[in-house]
């Protein structure tokens, strides 16, 4: 990976450039017109050879959404077990303050501004095995926007959805009680949309949900970095795969290339808590880009083909009686991408979030 950016380095490119980032962008966003619902995620695979909890992975996601507040804190060891979950609260539990990012949700906060984060997160008193996080951040690639740069430094943006695939991460971790200096690679992203307010009150003006999704982010072993995430509705159907999504490759952290196009396919599957549902254990993924853009990290046409294997796996179920479930996993991702006839394997390691209506 190249050296560490930093803000400096992003002055280069215009406004509306898809590696604009500015300190509006990364704060809370309100919209007068419709509610939005807005997360922010910090991930991070602990693989420093010095590191406590060595190949343990962790995510944190602090949300708000028109009819709840949420904080996700879900670690994963380097077996098949999984601790944390997803924790609903009040609405008006989470709050916000000025620019940038700096919001607190009880005792978890995250602050900072690109390229540099502290994010501290516990579940302390919410579930049987207590888990304490306090990470610093640091960026080493630049932030890139899936929806182009729709914010525009606009505090009030209805749709936003932008990710630092690469970030140096470093702290400590708290688990059952037990201290772990811990260090690794990480990645972070802040998203906002629309989202209908079901409650009883007057509801504001109704847009369509987005509630289920898969996304996944990938370090790759040579420095590579890839994100892949498609958004549905209320439900995937037969002609899924021809929604548009986006996968981003980004070889060096610096620039991105992108597919819209694509078919995500599960392969394999093992059966959930939920009688009926059955979770995506591999997932192939595959896509085809005609480029010769000089302006791309990869100048040539090329094919990906990647498949992605899960080996732990985390159901968050966070009402009951159920309505909506979230399967946090991690696993081993590999295949090869082929530019015009040069061949480069790829091996890695990811986190992926898949969701089902119950």
């Amino acid at each position: 990976m190249e050296a560490s950016v930093n803000k400096e380095s992003t002055k280069k490119f215009p406004f509306y450039s898809k590696y604009t980032l500015k300190e509006n962008d990364e704060a809370n966003h309100f919209n007068s017109y419709f509610p939005l619902q807005e997360w922010w995620y910090y991930n991070v695979l602990f693989n420093d050879k010095n590191s406590d909890l060595k190949d343990w992975s962790l995510t944190i996601s602090i949300g708000t959404f028109p009819h709840t507040d949420s904080l996700k804190l879900v670690l994963h060891d380097d077996k098949e077990k999984s601790y944390g979950n997803i924790y609903l609260k009040p609405i008006g539990t989470f709050k916000s303050e000025g620019k940038a990012v700096n919001i607190k949700l009880d005792s978890t906060y995250a602050k900072g501004q690109y390229p540099n984060w502290h994010v501290h997160s516990d579940n302390l008193k919410l579930d049987d095995h207590e888990i304490i996080v306090d990470l610093k951040f640091k960026a080493n690639s630049l932030p890139m926007w899936i929806i182009k740069n729709t914010g525009f430094n606009n505090s009030s943006s209805p749709l936003g959805y932008y990710v630092v695939m690469n970030c140096d991460v470093s702290g400590e971790v708290f688990f059952d009680g037990k201290k772990h200096k811990v260090k690794g690679i990480g990645y972070h992203d802040h998203t906002w949309m629309p989202m209908s307010k079901n409650t009883s009150s007057k509801p504001k003006k109704k847009l369509i949900d987005f509630n289920i999704w898969d996304w996944i982010c990938i370090h790759f072993d040579n420095g590579w970095d890839a994100f892949i995430g498609k958004i549905h509705s209320h439900q995937r159907f037969d002609l899924s795969n021809l929604i548009p999504g986006s996968i981003c490759i980004s070889p060096g952290g610096r620039k991105l290339v992108e597919c819209k196009y694509f078919p995500l396919e599960y392969v394999e599957f093992k059966d959930s808590i939920i009688p009926h549902l059955k979770i995506p254990t591999k997932i192939h993924m595959k896509a085809v880009k005609i480029n010769y853009s000089r302006k791309s990290p990869l100048t040539r046409p090329f094919n990906l083909d990647l498949i992605y294997e899960v080996e732990n796996i985390k159901e968050c179920i966070p009402r009951d009686p159920p309505t909506w479930i979230q399967w946090e996993t991690t696993g081993k991702v590999y295949g090869e991408i082929n530019e015009s006839g040069k061949k480069t394997k790829l091996k890695g390691w990811g986190i992926m979030e898949t969701t089902s209506n119950v």
